[in-house]
Parts: structure tokens; sequence; C-alpha cells
């Protein structure tokens, strides 16, 4: 998904604003449909990361040769690690299964 809006990463008459509105609405409910349920590992987290902060750093024209710290590209960005967002997912994803009826499969 990150791949073919390559156009408007590029476009300079978008405001940073408007890219990474984009980004979490259309890239990043892709990555993370489902999330709630998946069962991560400390590879499959790293991994999540390091594109997330790859792609950040491709909307903010940031070269890995700059030497700037992932830390900085989410203070840049004002967009929290994935882990976090995938942690505040579950814990909504827990709140719908809380008051569900205990008959209902998703709560059992």
């Amino acid at each position: 998904m990150f791949g073919r809006l390559t156009n408007i990463w590029r476009d300079n008459g978008l405001s940073l604003h408007t890219k990474f509105m984009l980004y979490e609405a259309l890239v990043l409910s892709t990555l993370l449909y489902g999330a709630e349920t998946w069962s991560m590992s400390v590879s499959n987290t790293k991994k999540l990361e390091a594109a997330h902060h790859r792609w950040q750093r491709k909307i903010l024209k940031i070269s890995w040769k700059d030497m700037i710290t992932n830390k900085t590209v989410r203070e840049r960005t004002g967009r929290d690690t994935l882990e976090s967002v995938i942690r505040e997912r579950r814990l909504r994803w827990f709140g719908h299964t809380y008051q569900m009826d205990s008959n209902r499969i998703a709560r059992k």
C-alpha cells in the first residue's frame, strides 16, 4: 500500500499533516488489520517497527545517512510506536468483548 502512494509522498504541494493522515488511514489500517488478535514475537515487532520508521523517514525525506534517531523521527511526526498502537487496539478490543454477552463466540 505504501508503495502505491509514492506520488503522494513526493508531492510538495501536500502538507505533512495531510500525508500523515493518509498514512494512518490507508497504510497503517491495512498493515494492522486484525492486529488485536495477533500473537506478537519480538522479531515480528522489530520488523513492523522497522517498516514503520522507514516509511515515516520516506515521508519526511530523511535519509538513513542523516544519522537521525527513530525517537527524533517519531517526535517530528507526532506518532507513537507500532507496539503502543497495537497495545491500544488490543485494549479497545478487550473492552468490546468484555461488554458482549457471555454466549457470543468472540467473548468465548
